[in-house]
């Protein structure tokens, strides 16, 4: 799954505040081990040196060493072994037990060498090997400091990098998401106004909060592209508005002309049958181009929407009448079950218009036999008006796109039985063009099940 940008934002911010935490974690670690180091360094090389300046070194040899030996461990804290120029042991710390010193001298040469080292029973410590010319002979010195404190002083230090560096890239995490999202708070507020405008609302505009910085110019841009739109929504449907009041005129010269021709006894019977079918075809054309018309009228808003106190069960009942012939002709069964008598405030014709369409379609769609039921009732205030039948039903996957433009789900069929694909539109648009919502639900092979629900602010009688 993709993250938000809010996210990514803050996983970014954290990961870099990390590299730049531990870069300066192992910068900090790093310079205090090497402060240590030097300070320990120093006292072993200042111990060397005080031996090397002692002017009576050369005269009496012994001595002085033991006593710079005494002396070293005495006051700093450090261990000395003397090796002679043979390799026996001349003098060490009084305090250092026999296996903690080295067995032979080191090899030295030249300047003195520091490491690090394990020593039997003193464990780690830091050790100074260098040469030391005492008279005629040269005498090789072995200096062992503890490193217990410095290790200790590192701990420490380990230890809290490690309790603040990720607390401090938790804080900064947190910080950093709240950062991201207030930041980001005016594109999740310009996603929502987006969303509002749809194609019924193209005259909306975006507002520009910020017209120097880029969520100003996203939106300017956008509106560009929204006033593009409206223009050619706006062409769309003065040219389907156009070319259906247009077409009527010659459809119904078509249709009278045809009518006249059938009328004639001297028209031959192949002829009568394509006449016919041009009557057909014409029709159909003539209700197709009337649906296009009433549909850009309600896009344009030409037409008027009365607000009117409309008797609905009684206007059910009526427009049930009117279909039942249909119906029957059919050999379906259509029934009607009122069960308050329901005022509504609407529009008296577009909610004919609705019924029409509905029972029009209910009763196209179920075969021979087959039975299609309204109802009239009224739930916590609003009023319900279901349409159901026992047709072919709609496909799952279809039932989302029933109410688009055009949209046939079976477009042989729908062709065969006169279909537009313009119906259930229209009563989608009337409906919501008066504050009610249709919905659809439907079983393949079982029928399906039209719903209006009038919003309350109805009466009751």
């Amino acid at each position: 799954m993709a993250l938000s940008i809010r996210w990514r934002l803050t996983v970014w911010n954290t990961l870099a505040l990390a590299f730049v935490l531990l870069a300066f974690a192992v910068a900090i670690y790093g310079l205090l081990a090497r402060a240590l180091y030097d300070q320990l360094d120093r006292r072993l090389l200042g111990g060397l040196r005080e031996l090397e300046q002692d002017r009576r070194l050369d005269a009496d040899t012994a001595a002085r060493v033991r006593h710079w030996v005494y002396e070293l461990h005495e006051h700093e804290g450090v261990f000395a072994v003397v090796f002679g120029p043979g390799g026996e042991v001349r003098d060490r710390t009084e305090q250092l037990a026999a296996d903690s010193v080295l067995a032979t001298p080191p090899a030295v040469s030249g300047e003195p060498r520091l490491h690090d080292a394990a020593v039997p029973i003193l464990g780690r410590q830091r050790v100074l090997e260098g040469q030391l010319p005492a008279g005629s002979e040269v005498l090789t010195v072995v200096l062992m400091a503890p490193l217990e404190e410095v290790d200790r002083e590192l701990a420490r230090l380990l230890a809290a990098l490690a309790t603040a560096v990720p607390v401090a890239l938790g804080l900064s995490a947190g910080l950093g998401y709240v950062l991201a999202r207030k930041a980001l708070a005016p594109v999740d507020q310009l996603r929502r106004q987006t969303r509002e405008i749809t194609a019924d609302r193209l005259d909306r505009r975006l507002p520009v909060v910020n017209p120097g910085d880029e969520l100003g110019a996203l939106a300017r841009t956008i509106n560009e592209m929204i006033g593009r739109l409206e223009t050619s929504f706006a062409e769309i449907r003065r040219f389907t508005a156009d070319a259906s009041h247009e077409l009527r005129t010659p459809l119904t010269a078509i249709r009278t002309e045809t009518e006249v021709a059938l009328t004639k006894p001297s028209v031959p019977p192949e002829t009568q049958h394509l006449l016919g079918s041009i009557l057909e075809e014409c029709e159909r054309l003539t209700r197709l181009t009337d649906q296009l018309l009433a549909l850009s009228r309600e896009d344009a808003g030409v037409a008027r929407l009365a607000r009117e106190s409309v008797e609905l069960t009684a206007l059910v009942e009526g427009v049930v009448e009117n279909m039942r012939q249909l119906a029957e002709a059919k050999g379906l069964r259509l029934h009607i079950d009122t069960r308050a008598a329901v005022r509504v405030q609407g529009d008296d014709a577009r909610l004919r218009q609705v019924f029409y369409n509905l029972l029009d379609n209910s009763i196209k769609y179920t075969p021979e036999g087959g039975t299609v039921e309204v109802r009239v009732a009224s739930h916590g205030g609003a009023a319900v008006v279901t349409v159901s039948d026992t047709g072919i039903g709609i496909p799952a996957e279809h039932q989302p796109r029933v109410f688009d433009r055009f949209y046939r789900v079976d477009k042989a069929r729908s062709r065969e039985m006169g279909g537009t694909g313009l119906g259930l539109s229209i009563v989608k648009h009337l409906a919501e063009g008066m504050g009610a919502t249709v919905s659809v639900e439907s079983e393949l092979g079982r029928g399906t099940r039209f719903t209006l629900t009038v919003p309350p602010g109805l009466e009751h009688a």
